[in-house]
């Protein structure tokens, strides 16, 4: 043990005493593992774990992309989109379509993202609900205005709610 924090102080000594060395030595070990830890990360997420869904390596998403490579939104009807579930290629189909909203009843409004989904939605992406119940094929019956039904997310909830199941 005594060698060792011998070994130590004299390495210390010696990093003092060279401090060009020292600094170039650091950056070096920082940026590397910086861009080590990035990269894994990148990798991680996108070939080894890419969505949190229940078969993610299945799934096919469809936009649309003018000429200059912007995305557009496309809008499907119910009936469209009951027909593309329909199809013998497919083995199943949810709608989504993201949108911003301004929460106010705070001090300041805060913009937060929102989305509509197909009652399959949940299902489809096999995320389960934590509390309470997630939407149903009854909340939207074909040829009826859907129910107005709201599922928070986790986030959302434990920052507006704190996170009371009431």
């Amino acid at each position: 043990m005594q060698t060792w924090l011998q070994d130590l102080r004299y390495a210390l000594r010696q990093l003092r005493k060279s401090l060009g060395f020292t600094v170039t030595a650091v950056l070096s070990l920082a940026l590397g593992i910086g861009a080590t830890t990035a990269v894994f990360s990148v990798i991680d997420a996108i070939v080894m774990n890419p969505y949190p869904y229940a078969n993610s390596d299945r799934m096919v998403h469809m936009q649309l992309q003018d000429h200059a490579g912007f995305n557009r939104g496309f809008g499907l009807t119910g009936g469209q989109w009951q027909e593309i579930r329909k199809s013998p290629v497919v083995e199943d189909a949810f709608l989504d379509d993201d949108w911003n909203l301004t929460v106010t009843g705070k001090d300041v409004p805060e913009d937060v993202t929102a989305c509509f989904i197909s009652s399959n939605g949940f299902e489809f992406l096999g995320v389960p609900t934590i509390l309470g119940r997630g939407l149903q094929s009854s909340d939207a019956i074909d040829g009826q205005d859907p129910e107005p039904v709201v599922v928070l997310g986790y986030k959302f909830w434990k920052k507006h709610y704190l996170g009371t199941p009431a």
